[in-house]
């Protein structure tokens, strides 16, 4: 593949509506990623540094947009739905549906930021995971996704506090749990914590299930942001 004199004409006719979002050298090296992942076999950081030969530049620059830059995930995501909703066959129309699910991403150890032990419906089995929580959008003409967001453990003392004051009786093992495996405590507890409400004040099982659902911030902040017709927002 030769390697490409300029940015490809996708990306230099969308890419201003990501301008506001990056400080001007950020941006740059936005539109210099974004044509990577279009254009190159290899799209590591440094796979898509060594692309541009014409501007060479040292790839530290193109890994701090990516691990050390200030900009916003929530504007860049809004600059990406501004984009989406300025064009006929993306906008969202009466008709489109919104589809709610959740993915795994296993990992093999434990020193992840906002990593749970989490139950596989797959394997049966627990396994530390990220749960990535996304609302996806879709109708005749198109699909992608609309919000997404790493599900996090519960805060199990919160959870624990709204229990007692519910006057739901708790198990004495969840108490040694959080002693003995403490990194389990902010997943399987809390879905401990769960079953036992339920089993024994299944009246109260839809206030749980809607409090602790991962996937309710993403639902509040699509209903705020493309509130429905008529409800008066």
């Amino acid at each position: 593949m030769y390697p490409p004199v300029e940015f490809p004409e996708l990306v230099k006719h969308y890419a201003p509506f990501f301008q506001d979002v990056f400080s001007p050298e950020a941006f740059l090296e936005f539109e210099r990623y974004v044509s990577g992942l279009i254009v190159s076999e290899n799209k590591t950081v440094d796979g898509i540094n060594r692309l541009f030969v014409a501007e060479s530049r040292n790839q530290s620059s193109l890994n701090r947009l990516l691990t050390d830059s200030p900009f916003s995930l929530a504007e860049l995501n809004r600059a990406r739905l501004g984009l989406l909703a300025s064009l006929a066959g993306t906008q969202i129309k009466p008709k489109g549906v919104l589809g709610v699910d959740d993915t795994l991403l296993i990992h093999y150890g434990q020193d992840f930021e906002k990593i749970a032990k989490l139950f596989d419906h797959v394997t049966q089995s627990y396994v530390w995971a990220h749960d990535l929580v996304t609302i996806h959008y879709s109708d005749e003409e198109t699909d992608y996704p609309l919000l997404f967001q790493l599900w996090e453990p519960a805060q199990v003392e919160k959870l624990e506090a709204g229990l007692r004051a519910a006057g739901i009786p708790l198990k004495g093992s969840k108490e040694k749990l959080k002693e003995s495996d403490p990194k389990r405590t902010g997943s399987v507890s809390a879905a401990g914590l769960l079953r036992h409400s339920t089993t024994c004040c299944p009246g109260r099982r839809g206030v749980l299930a809607t409090a602790c659902s991962p996937t309710r911030p993403c639902l509040s902040h699509k209903a705020s942001t493309h509130p429905s017709p008529g409800s008066g927002r």
